[in-house]
């Protein structure tokens, strides 16, 4: 139980706190960065907006292009080629280029093309429009994550997590909003059913039960009306990138010099040799390829494996799949508020904990049908693996190296080779065997992703610490941030 003097201390620890926030605020340049931190959150918000229309759109993209599902699914195999290369391509943007304008240019491009994507009525060129749409987006990702991070530099826990939470909640909303514009479902006696999934933030999706649009009668060929929310949502995501175009004018002028100094936060400057860059980044990849199999995965396959196992109707499975991500929104939401105040290890630490625990009662669920606990274990999966993502980030500029256009590449690339691979394997076993295979391999990985990152907890404490306290990091070191990173550091004398 706590002393009246232990709970005197911690009140007053937060009134210094909140006091020292109050402060800062107080000055012009602190208050810039509020202002270019909120452009990042707003661009991010419309890269989900935009993420969560696609899924429920699919049905009449085909319509569209007067394609089946399996040609259909073209769309996503090309976006997601788009996205790898964009990811690739946006780390040596990011780093050899000027930041504002590639995000300029980047988010622009984003939002034109999903402007154009209804009108691409020839097969062969919704493939290249989609290429071309996850092509700009991968390299807007690549640079806002580490921008929000040279930004805010040691700061930047509680704001990687917001960038990331309003991306979940541009996702959830767009679709109510999509729902309005799309075909009939019911027209001339053809029923058409679909149950969207979304995916997460660095998935695709797994689409299921949309009827062929080649085989729909011509006298009874549906209409739909998804020029306007996607019209809307490329203004808007145009409109989104413009701060951006805005500042990288103001930084070139002399007078205005204290913008893009009022930008650069204080970093931890964290440097690696050649070997043990190569080491560590390969690690890190090993664990962010078991962290995208079980994000991407867990929601994808979730509502596919409550209708084979638990017999549910499709509508059911999409509300549990809501249910899901309004878990892992909320988890992404309270981890602004405490992720300040708790160690990377720890927190993270936890939350694998509880991930493992949650997947084990999944498979008691599934066993033995039980309604209510696949509920509360779904939404457990879910805010249990919502933080990680984002935390994980701050952790890397924390304790490993330096973050930069590189290295989330390397993240990216990581992430799309996880999310390419576990469908493939589930949707398989769940075919031939038995729904149950969704759970059993979802929590091997949730082990195997805890077992990775226990390996990096120890590469930190045993290799990592003793490395970078070996180095003396100089001034001059700490500004020029655009020296690649695999350049040895100055030996200490």
């Amino acid at each position: 139980m706590e002393t009246s003097a232990e709970v005197g201390s911690c009140a007053s620890e937060e009134f210094d706190q909140s006091r020292r926030w109050t402060n800062k605020l107080k000055s012009t340049l602190y208050r810039k960065k509020f202002l270019y931190t909120a452009c990042l959150l707003f661009a991010n918000f419309m890269s989900g907006w935009i993420n969560g229309q696609r899924g429920p759109s699919l049905l009449d993209l085909q319509l569209i292009t007067g394609t089946d599902l399996s040609q259909g699914s073209a769309f996503f195999t090309a976006a997601a080629t788009g996205a790898l290369v964009g990811a690739v391509a946006g780390g040596a943007i990011y780093d050899r280029c000027n930041k504002y304008l590639s995000l300029f240019i980047s988010m622009a491009g984003h939002g034109l093309t999903v402007a154009v994507i209804p009108l691409c009525t020839p097969y062969w060129l919704m493939i290249a429009v989609f290429l071309a749409h996850e092509f700009f987006l991968g390299i807007f990702k690549t640079g806002c994550n580490v921008e929000l991070v040279r930004v805010w530099g040691v700061e930047s826990k509680p704001y990687m997590q917001a960038l990331h939470f309003l991306w979940s909640l541009g996702g959830i909303i767009s679709p109510f909003v999509l729902e309005p514009f799309l075909a009939v479902r019911k027209n001339g006696g053809y029923n058409i059913t679909q149950s969207p999934v979304m995916g997460t933030e660095n998935s695709k999706y797994l689409v299921q039960d949309f009827v062929s649009a080649s085989n729909i009668s011509s006298n009874n060929q549906l209409q739909t009306r998804i020029i306007w929310p996607f019209l809307i949502t490329g203004i808007l995501t145009i409109l989104s990138s413009l701060p951006f175009f805005i500042v990288f004018l103001f930084a070139r002028q002399d007078k205005h010099k204290d913008i893009t100094k009022a930008l650069d936060g204080k970093r931890q400057g964290k440097r690696l040799s050649r070997k043990l860059l190569a080491l560590t980044l390969g690690l890190l990849g090993i664990f962010y390829f078991f962290l995208d199999e079980v994000e991407d995965s867990s929601v994808s396959f979730l509502a596919s494996y409550v209708v084979k196992q638990f017999k549910w109707t499709k509508v059911t499975g999409a509300r549990i799949t809501s249910a899901f991500w309004a878990a892992y929104a909320f988890g992404r939401l309270a981890a602004i508020f405490f992720i300040t105040y708790v160690s990377h290890v720890k927190i993270c630490g936890l939350f694998f904990f509880f991930l493992i625990l949650a997947q084990l009662g999944m498979i008691f669920a599934g066993m033995y049908l039980s309604k209510v606990f696949i509920w509360i274990t779904a939404c457990a999966v879910g805010f249990s693996i919502s933080i990680s993502f984002p935390a994980m980030l701050t952790w890397i500029e924390k304790d490993f190296v330096q973050l930069s256009g590189k290295i989330m590449s390397v993240i990216f690339i990581a992430v799309g080779l996880g999310g390419m691979v576990n469908p493939q394997i589930i949707g398989h076993l769940m075919e031939v065997s038995s729904p149950l295979w969704y759970n059993y391999i979802l929590t091997i990985e949730s082990v195997l992703l805890f077992l990775s990152f226990l390996v990096l907890v120890w590469l930190v404490k045993n290799v990592l610490s003793k490395y970078h306290s070996s180095y003396n990091v100089t001034a001059d070191d700490m500004e020029e941030i655009e020296v690649p990173l695999n350049d040895k550091p100055t030996l200490a004398s």
